[in-house]
């Protein structure tokens, strides 16, 4: 195949392979919820003819950027190695990728920040390095953004900082923000500023016949909706988004961090943060968690780490009224730290730095009301029985309590593909191990999130938070997506009825 073939004829041959009406059967890729992709087969030639027609570079086994441009940054995940990293220098380059790919039956998966939870950015098939598309345009005029599809927190952060603007969004700098938001985009400041997704404006996207639409509530207005809060890896590779800025807000912020230990502080904590964050006004952005810490002389009960922490918009004095049933249920601190600052010092303090290579398992559910304090009960007894408790590999509780407020409900629950509206935390269990433990930790530490997930389930809607994916899921559809799922699965169908991009948990096609 020439290395100078059209888009036309590249289509026109893609065409072909895929067969009339048929699904492709991808290399490397692997049907919805079934093993292990198998590895890929292409030959040399075909991937001398894609580096050729690459403003980019190709990365093949045995380069010397391979490795760690092919690495998962969730260590479960770092055997799966693709044939090929195309270091992609434009749209373009990610056009043509998607085209080689369907051309020679082999799957594409995109990557900008590697941080899928499920390791749904990795494959056997040829790995999409957007890396490149990285900028940030601000434009103070009308108070919009666009970002390159691969732009990070700490980029938008950067450009941002000390400005009268500011994109609500994740913590991690190393997170790309673009796939933050096309799950929906949640963070420490949502219940004052909303929802990423709910701010998203318009979306570039190459299809799967190798098209690139500019998507927004005025053309593609199906794809748009999927877009925001269907997340990434099924309808096509998102190249660049416009977001609507939120204004900094002109009051003073309160910063803060309040630690306690053992199962009874945890025990009360929980339970009132709970109860605080279902009426909590939006100038309250915080979360709380209780972490099992490795065992000493007072036993696995001492050796619970609690925590409370976030920002309030607003003085220090209100912020400790609004704090008061939470210290007086969870009793004296350890230690406390309560602050007025200027608002981006507080964004620099929750930003976070990426940590050393590890594997973790995460899932999360979502709560509309305060789960009984019976049920916290449970969840501090998981806690005190946490398997593998040590400095490394450990398991935590956490109550997310910016997920919902009025800001978020504004938009109705179909209104955009993200369907989470009325919840007032969102529950996530989380375990960490090193890369070489053996595989009991895991598998151990698995198997306790299991439990509290088991604990939590009966006291709270059947949604759990689609940027936070578990493959262990059994009824991801109406966990991620609920009434939704039926019209995602119509947007998928219409633009990519082959089915190109798929991942164990990606929108199906319609048979």
């Amino acid at each position: 195949m020439s290395a100078h073939l059209s888009r036309r004829e590249a289509l026109r041959a893609g065409a072909i392979l895929l067969g009339a009406g048929m699904t492709a059967t991808f290399i490397g890729c692997s049907a919805n919820g079934a093993g292990p992709p198998a590895a890929a087969q292409v030959d040399t030639s075909a991937l001398d003819e894609l580096a050729a027609r690459l403003r980019g570079t190709l990365l093949r086994p045995g380069d010397a950027e391979y490795e760690a441009r092919s690495a998962s940054a969730n260590g479960r995940y770092l055997s799966t190695r693709p044939i090929a990293v195309a270091q992609v220098a434009d749209e373009e380059d990610v056009a043509t990728c998607v085209e080689w790919s369907v051309q020679n039956g082999v799957q594409p998966v995109a990557r900008g920040g590697g941080h899928s939870y499920a390791g749904f950015s990795t494959t056997t098939g040829l790995l999409i390095d957007i890396a490149a598309l990285d900028s940030v345009q601000i434009n103070d005029s009308d108070g919009t953004v666009v970002l390159g599809g691969a732009a990070s927190n700490r980029a938008m952060l950067t450009a941002s900082a000390d400005g009268p603007f500011f994109l609500p969004g994740g913590t991690c700098l190393a997170v790309c923000y673009g796939g933050l938001a096309l799950g929906g985009g949640i963070g420490f400041n949502t219940h004052w500023a909303g929802l990423a997704s709910d701010r998203m404006t318009a979306t570039r996207i190459v299809t799967a016949d190798g098209n690139i639409l500019d998507v927004s509530d005025a053309q593609h207005e199906d794809m748009f909706w999927a877009c925001r809060g269907g997340a990434g890896g099924s309808f096509g590779i998102n190249t660049a988004f416009t977001f609507a800025l939120a204004e900094v807000p002109r009051h003073p912020v309160t910063h803060f961090d309040i630690n306690w230990s053992g199962a009874d502080a945890a025990g009360a904590m929980l339970n009132a943060f709970n109860i605080l964050s279902a009426t909590a006004p939006a100038e309250f952005n915080a979360d709380a968690y209780a972490q099992a810490t490795e065992i000493g002389s007072g036993g696995p009960e001492a050796a619970i780490h609690v925590n409370t922490h976030g920002q309030y918009i607003g003085t220090a004095d209100e912020l400790r009224d609004l704090l008061a049933p939470v210290i007086a249920a969870a009793g004296e601190p350890d230690s406390q730290n309560i602050t007025e600052m200027g608002f981006w010092d507080a964004q620099r303090i929750f930003a976070t730095d990426e940590q050393p290579s590890h594997s973790w398992g995460d899932i999360s559910r979502f709560a509309s009301d305060p789960i009984p304090e019976s049920a916290v009960g449970e969840l501090v007894d998981l806690l005190v029985a946490c398997p593998s408790r040590s400095d490394d590999a450990n398991g935590s509780i956490w109550s997310l309590g910016w997920v919902g407020g009025d800001v978020v409900n504004a938009f109705g629950r179909t209104e955009t593909a993200y369907v989470h509206r009325g919840m007032s935390t969102l529950l996530r269990p989380t375990t960490v191990w090193p890369n070489d433990a053996p595989a009991s930790v895991g598998n151990d530490l698995n198997q306790w999130t299991d439990a509290v997930i088991a604990a939590i389930a009966p006291h709270t809607p059947d949604e759990s938070y689609q940027n936070f994916p578990n493959r262990a899921l059994t009824n991801w559809e109406q966990q991620y997506y609920a009434e939704n799922f039926d019209r995602l699965v119509d947007v998928k169908t219409s633009y990519d009825p082959n089915d190109v991009f798929r991942n164990e948990q990606s929108i199906p096609v319609r048979r």
